[in-house]
């Protein structure tokens, strides 16, 4: 989700949201925000508790995931430096659906909505950018939705690597840098349907794999797997 140089790929989304709003990081900081600081491993916001507010996140890495009834989890994203995580937690009287995890130590201003509302007010840039952040996430979440109807992992995986190719990550180490452990969270699978995927994959010669590191050797036959055709 991050923002391209080529005009044409503009409408584009990433699994990684980072410096969605850079534009604003000096903004908020002059803004008198509370920054809080979390230990990697803190659990900042939990499914079913309670909100706490919402986050710019000025430092670090912060994963985003649901966990079913039988505790297991799936990846839904991570957030970098210069984006807003804990987004269903607007409302302070309800309690979240996601839970938002440091992976890294993490540093971030703290938000209500009346903060928002007072930043809106004060710049109304920032809050048309706030809305079509919003809007870009909500895409993402639809293509989560749409991806996980698929009956077919394989199809699954092939969706989450064409996502990831989108971001800035990808670009800069020009490898997916996940365990398979951690592709069977993103994609709502077991681990060992992924690793047989990856090996079917490997053996046509269109991936390649080491430890925590996929590469993609040929994207455009991994393009022809997919079930969601929306990217640009």
């Amino acid at each position: 989700m991050q923002k391209k140089d080529n005009p044409a790929r503009s409408s584009s989304f990433g699994f990684i949201l980072e410096n969605d709003l850079k534009a604003y990081r000096r903004f908020l900081l002059d803004s008198g925000l509370p920054q809080v600081s979390f230990p990697r491993g803190t659990v900042i916001t939990g499914s079913g508790t309670a909100s706490s507010g919402v986050f710019f996140l000025l430092d670090g890495v912060v994963k985003v995931s649901v966990t079913n009834i039988h505790g297991y989890e799936r990846i839904l994203g991570y957030h970098k430096k210069n984006s807003l995580f804990a987004m269903d937690g607007l409302k302070h009287s309800e309690k979240v659906v996601v839970t938002t995890t440091a992976v890294t130590p993490v540093s971030a201003l703290k938000l209500s909505s009346e903060d928002l509302a007072d930043l809106f007010r004060k710049d109304f840039r920032f809050a048309s950018d706030v809305v079509r952040y919003y809007g870009e996430v909500l895409k993402l979440m639809c293509y989560d939705a749409e991806s996980q109807t698929s009956n077919s992992v394989k199809a699954k995986l092939a969706n989450f690597i064409v996502l990831y190719m989108q971001s800035e990550d990808y670009r800069t180490l020009g490898y997916l840098p996940f365990s398979q452990s951690e592709l069977s969270s993103a994609v709502g699978a077991s681990r060992v349907q992924i690793a047989r995927i990856c090996a079917e994959l490997s053996r046509e010669g269109l991936i390649a794999s080491e430890k925590k590191k996929v590469y993609i050797l040929k994207p455009e036959k991994i393009r022809k797997l997919v079930s969601y055709h929306g990217f640009a």
